[in-house]
């Protein structure tokens, strides 16, 4: 922690804010105004700071309030950039707070999860892409046998508090209809299902990735923005673990709700209907040419 004496208004000070904020490191500033007793929270977590940082400035962001008292704090703003706390940046934010427009339910529950410390949410960067959490060993056995084809359905999820990828359920020979029983409405998971079907008198066995993200709709419960972050950025490395270990992946599929799970459209997918090309026409042939034509 290191705190900086006052060299004029809080306008001017500003410049000193700017010129100790890094790049690549995150940092809560708390600043007073000269209006008195009030401070200002400055919440600054740049792009190219490493994931776990962003985790933890997000989670301790409540917590901070709290220890510190959140009646002192009569402002809060984020940033990516240094810039955004300079004097034009914070005057614009004091504008836009000012004249906010009313929020959809949609944004409230966004703003009411940031208030609760849930994840930063104030920048380019929100979502984090390319999380690689390590694998548990009864996850990765499950995944292989899946690829050996002893299990037709395994389902992943992820440990957030340990930051790990767990098994949460495996089956074998279930149907389609029963994969949509599997589905959680109030978290999301990754699911791996072994389609067995027939395509034009042909038996196929199709290797199917579902990432299923409640969103609130269709009867389901949606899940906080952290979870669904950490979700979402680590999709490709649990299909990398699959790919990597002699699987393959027919078709990818991301849904909301069990109801999105349609098998007309899944067989569409898998089997795309190739397109008749069109037959080219011939073209006339010039006056005078071509073969002779009987005139009467």
């Amino acid at each position: 922690m290191q705190t900086y004496g006052k060299k004029g208004s809080w306008e001017d000070d500003l410049v000193l804010v700017t010129s100790i904020l890094k790049m690549d490191q995150a940092a809560y500033i708390i600043y007073h105004m000269d209006e008195g007793n009030e401070w200002s929270l400055f919440c600054y977590v740049p792009d190219r700071c490493k994931v776990k940082d962003k985790m933890l400035y997000a989670s301790t962001l409540s917590n901070l309030k709290n220890q510190l008292g959140s009646n002192y704090f009569h402002d809060e703003l984020h940033g990516t950039l240094p810039d955004d706390f300079s004097l034009k940046g914070y005057t614009h934010h004091r504008i836009s707070k000012n004249t906010e427009a009313p929020l959809t339910e949609r944004e409230q529950q966004k703003k009411s999860e940031l208030e609760s410390g849930e994840i930063y949410s104030g920048g380019s960067s929100t979502y984090v892409h390319g999380v690689s959490f390590p694998i548990d060993n009864n996850a990765m056995e499950a995944i292989n046998k899946f690829n050996n084809n002893q299990l037709n359905y395994v389902q992943i999820a992820i440990d957030c508090d340990k930051e790990r990828i767990i098994l949460d359920n495996s089956k074998d020979n279930i149907s389609f209809d029963q994969l949509k029983e599997c589905i959680p409405l109030h978290e999301p998971r990754f699911h791996f299902y072994s389609y067995n079907h027939d395509h034009q008198s042909n038996h196929v066995k199709s290797h199917v990735f579902i990432f299923s993200c409640p969103d609130g709709s269709k009867g389901t419960k949606s899940a906080p923005i952290r979870m669904r972050m950490l979700y979402s950025s680590s999709k490709a490395n649990v299909t990398n673990i699959l790919t990597n270990n002699n699987g393959k992946l027919d078709a990818k599929l991301e849904i909301n709700s069990p109801e999105d799970l349609n098998e007309e459209e899944l067989n569409v997918l898998l089997h795309p209907v190739s397109e008749k090309k069109e037959s080219n026409f011939s073209k006339p042939s010039k006056p005078g040419k071509g073969t002779r034509k009987l005139i009467r």
